[in-house]
């Protein structure tokens, strides 16, 4: 059985290693999970403290509680199937993943000893990634909301138009309050 929040690691590092190296060491550090959820709760955890931690710490700072739906110890392996396809969502945003996006997946996951199962997985999600809607379907609060969009925006450097118009779907049909989604492309370009 595949483990999607092992193959979310990895997916994590190798797309980070495809040209977003400024949080390289980050998440070879805490993992992708921590990652995802320490920015999550950053900004939630920041929104109710009215500023208290200051705008220039990064989710890699702040590990969220334990009993706290943003830990990894959290993250159900559902969760991580879903942050999962929406970082291949957004990745096949622009109509391609190239040669190079596509060996560094693949180098990533041989590296960490994923099994040939999740690479299987990963290939067919390649060629048939998710859309919007069957992404924000399996969204049911604005936490998870956050914390998808959150996925979609560490997985690329918006740099094209069909990457951008994707991102403002996805937050659209997430009903991600402006502010927050805000929030999250601040902190993400902290991160690059």
């Amino acid at each position: 059985m595949i483990s999607y929040k092992k193959l979310l690691d990895a997916v994590v590092g190798a797309t980070e290693g495809g040209g977003r190296g400024g949080w390289a060491g980050r998440v070879a550090k805490i993992g992708g999970l921590a990652l995802l959820g320490g920015l999550a709760y950053q900004l939630f955890h920041t929104r109710r403290t009215e500023g208290e931690r200051g705008p220039d710490a990064g989710p890699a700072s702040v590990m969220p509680p334990e009993t706290s739906r943003f830990h990894p110890v959290s993250v159900t392996e559902d969760d991580a199937l879903l942050f999962l396809r929406t970082m291949v969502a957004a990745v096949t945003a622009d109509g391609r993943v190239d040669k190079r996006e596509h060996e560094l997946l693949l180098k990533a996951l041989i590296e960490s000893g994923i099994d040939p199962q999740a690479s299987s997985w990963l290939e067919d999600e390649l060629a048939s990634p998710a859309d919007v809607d069957e992404i924000s379907d399996a969204v049911n609060d604005p936490e998870k909301a956050a914390q998808v969009y959150a996925a979609a925006r560490l997985a690329i450097d918006p740099d094209t138009i069909q990457e951008r118009d994707f991102l403002h779907r996805l937050a659209d049909a997430l009903d991600l309050d402006p502010t927050v989604r805000k929030q999250i492309d601040d902190m993400a370009e902290k991160l690059s």
